[in-house]
This record gives C-alpha cells, structure tokens and sequence, in this order.
C-alpha cells in the first residue's frame, strides 16, 4: 500500500516537471527566434513568410509582456523586457556570426521548442 502510494507520488511529480509553465524568457527567446527568422526571409525577398515570423513574433511579444507585467509589476516589465529581448538578440546575432546565410543554426536549436510554444502555450 505504502509503496502504490510513493509510485502515485511520483508519477506525478514527474508529469509536472516534464511540462513547466512557459517563462517570460522562454516567450521572449522565441519572440527573438522569429525576429531572426524575419530578418533572414526579408533578406531573401519572401516577404509573405516574413510576415508569418513577424506575426509569430508579435504574439510571443505580447505573452512575455503579458507575463512580466504579472510578475514584476507595470514598471519594471518594460525595462526588464527590453533588456532581456537586447541579450538574447546579440546572443543569436553571435551564434549565427551576424550572418542571416547561417539561419539554420538557429533552427536547429530553437525551431522545435519555440513552434511547440506558439501552438501550445500553456
């Protein structure tokens, strides 16, 4: 009986933290994902899938100011925003030498998990 209860314990524990809650990073790391993308598909002039990222990116925006203003209040959510978007910004530019022909190592890192959190974010 004490050991069907620990197994039950556990189980759970486990489904949770199998599927955390989304995080203001996590909206803004993909919100910087699609602003890249946006950049490299305007660079190659397909203008309509630049506009898909862009509205991908727009709606990331919003949940991650959305989240910030919830934990940190009004006025500390911008700046917090804001600093956090400029970090993961120059990171990417670095990771892809600030070259948009070297997108791909990008989408090998960040496609999955950020196509995953547009469709499903909660």
């Amino acid at each position: 009986m004490r050991i069907a209860f620990i197994f039950l314990l556990l189980a759970g524990t486990s489904s949770l933290a199998e599927s955390p809650s989304p995080t203001t990073s996590d909206y803004t790391v993909c919100a910087v994902y699609h602003r890249m993308m946006v950049g490299s598909f305007q660079r190659s002039g397909r203008d309509w899938q630049a506009m898909a990222e862009r509205e991908k990116m727009d709606s990331l925006i919003k949940k991650a100011k959305h989240l910030a203003r919830d934990e940190y209040g009004d006025e500390l959510a911008e700046e917090l925003f804001l600093d956090e978007w400029r970090a993961v910004l120059a990171r990417m530019n670095d990771q892809i030498n600030r070259n948009y022909k070297n997108i791909s190592r990008l989408k090998y890192r960040y496609k999955n998990r950020c196509t995953a959190l547009h469709e499903n974010p909660d």
